[in-house]
Formats: C-alpha cells, structure tokens, sequence
C-alpha cells in the first residue's frame, strides 16, 4: 500500500449565509489529507429559524435551549470543503422528521454519513470510503444524548448510541466533613459496549482502516471520564486505527495506544451556533498518516477561531499557537505522549 494521510476534523455547525466559505481558512491543511472525516454537530431541517440570540424565538430542539436547526444549504460548507463522510450522532440530532430530512440531503449532495438513520440498524452502518484501493470506513455514536428524543429505535429515527453509566461515591469523610467532595465513577454499558464492538468487527472485515467518531464527555471540561478510555481501548484492542472524540467544545489529551491515537476531544472547529460565538474558540486538526497497512505519523494543527467566528489556523511561534500548544502538552502529558513542534504541525508520539 502506498502512503496516506486521513484527516480528521472535530465537532463543526454551520450555520451561514455562505456556507463555503466555513472552513475556507483551513483549506490548504484539509487539502493535506487523502482521505477526509468530520463530525457533523447540527440537524438540518427543511424549515430553519435564525440562527441568532433572539428570545422571542423558540428553539427547534425542545430539550436544548436556543439551538437552531441549519438548512439543508449549510451541508455544503462540508462538501466544499473537501469532506469524504461525516459522522453525524451526537445530542444535537434533531426530532425524526429532522433526521429523514438529514438523511436525504446529505444522500442529494453525495456526502456520506454515519450515525444517524431510520432505526438502529441504518444508525450502525458506517460510511465505506474508498481511495486508490483502499478502504476506510467511519462509525458514528454519540454517548451524550437523552434516549426518549436521541436514540434510534426500531420505530423512531434516531442516532447511534454508546450507552455508559454515572455512580456518585460519597467520600468517606462526608460525615465529618459536610460538602467533602465525591469520587464519581463511569464505565460502558455492558449490552451497549458489545453491540459497538460487533459493528468493528463487521466493518474491519470489509475495509482496509477503521475509524470512529465519538461524542462523549462534559462540557467546556478536560478531564476524561473512566467510560471514555474502557471504550478507547477496547475498540482499538477489536480493530479500530484512531478515534476522534468530541463534545466538551474544547481539546482534550491524546493518547497513543497500542500505536493508535484517541483525540478524546478536538475541540470546536467551525462553529456558528451563536452561544459559542466569542466562546470555546480553539480546536486541533487531526492527522493519521498510514503506510502499508499501519500507522506511521500521528500530529494535528492548532486552530482557533477568529474575530469573524471563522476558524483558521495560527502561525507557528504566535501567542495563539503556543497557547494551545501548551494546553495540549499539559492534558496529553497523563498518558505519557510527547508532542514536539515540527514546521506548522505538532507531532505526537506515545
């Protein structure tokens, strides 16, 4: 097999005027990949309201104040840039009517997707790229949603899901200590974790590479709950080359495991819903480079959005660039990764 690289971009809403124009300012990093996967944090609906802070609107999505819907126009901010499948679960997949709707333009417009469909089993069907021979293919799941509105059921469309469980553990001295803090613990849903493993082995057995794309974690945190690395590494243990996570709106830690990369979060990219606007600016850009059959380069592109809520990438050695930089060194340090400066990229090593 001949060298590759696939790039891969975290959680993004578009939801513009000019929806070409979304990821415009990181054209010529996208442009480095072969092959392109992203995540798709919006629902697309066929009657949309302005995507703006206006109180005497309501929200299209009942159970998350003040989210809007995009129109079926703002999917080709993704085609224009380049992206060969989206993954599309995530807290944000909208009512059923909204999902069918979904479905149907990304089908129009010829951008694969995964992680949303009819039922359960179109939801588990991953996207399928092929380029030069090989395959990639791309699973979709999202762990924070609410299952009477998000997941998909045999007679409801609905999105992917990767179930995990919360304990709360008082701490020993809350007797005497009144407000001492607890021990909370997270682990996969048994049933849920099993299904997720079975759909790795089917796709492993037909392409060439496995990636996933998850939403998972909490918001606007950095820190990795014990659900999120027992998932991590028993997908990677079952086939999967690299995973990138998102929905804390901000990066998190990488890891390299078993000579894989987790991004447990790639922070925002493009992002236009208004309530982020000013807020949670910064994400990284993936990249996995491959050579005959395995992973040879793991780095990724610091971004951060601009003034004009466009996301772009900041020059090497800028105040922007070491920022971000040097938050990612600090949460990747845990799990023993090393990340040198190279050119205009970050290099990572397990």
């Amino acid at each position: 097999m001949a060298k590759y690289v696939l790039g891969l971009v975290g959680e993004s809403n578009v939801n513009r005027p000019n929806p070409e124009t979304a990821f415009a300012k990181i054209q010529s990093h996208l442009s480095k990949s072969n092959v392109l996967f992203g995540h798709m944090e919006t629902s697309l609906a066929a009657e949309t309201q302005i995507n703006e802070r206006t109180p005497e609107l309501l929200p299209d999505l009942i159970y998350k104040q003040g989210w809007k819907h995009s129109s079926a126009e703002c999917a080709k901010g993704w085609k224009a840039a380049g992206f060969d499948a989206v993954g599309c679960a995530s807290n944000a997949s909208g009512d059923p009517d909204s999902i069918l709707f979904q479905i149907k333009t990304l089908d129009e417009i010829g951008l694969l997707h995964a992680g949303i469909g009819a039922n359960p089993e179109e939801a588990h069907t991953p996207a399928i790229v092929e380029k030069d021979g090989v395959k990639f293919g791309l699973l979709s799941y999202t762990s924070v949603y609410y299952p009477q509105f998000i997941q998909a059921y045999p007679w409801k469309p609905g999105a992917a899901t990767a179930k995990a469980h919360t304990a709360i553990i008082p701490s020993p001295r809350t007797v005497e200590m009144p407000g001492a803090p607890p021990t909370v613990k997270t682990w996969m849903d048994p049933d849920a974790k099993a299904k997720i493993l079975d759909d790795v082995a089917k796709l492993k057995a037909k392409v060439d590479h496995v990636v996933m794309s998850i939403h998972w974690g909490v918001s606007s945190s950095d820190e990795i709950q014990d659900y999120r690395t027992e998932l991590a590494h028993d997908v990677i243990d079952a086939g999967v080359d690299a995973i990138f996570g998102h929905n804390p709106h901000r990066p998190n830690g990488i890891e390299v495991y078993k000579g894989k990369p987790i991004f447990y979060s790639t922070g925002n990219i493009c992002f236009d819903w208004w309530f982020c606007r000013g807020w949670l600016l910064d994400g990284v850009l993936g990249f996995v480079g491959f050579e005959d059959g395995k992973v040879t380069k793991i780095s990724f592109v610091p971004v951060r959005r601009d003034e004009g809520n466009d996301i772009a990438a900041p020059a090497p050695g800028s105040d922007a660039f070491n920022e971000i930089y040097e938050e990612m060194v600090k949460m990747s340090k845990p799990f023993g990764t090393k990340l040198e400066v190279v050119g205009d990229e970050v290099i990572v090593t397990g």
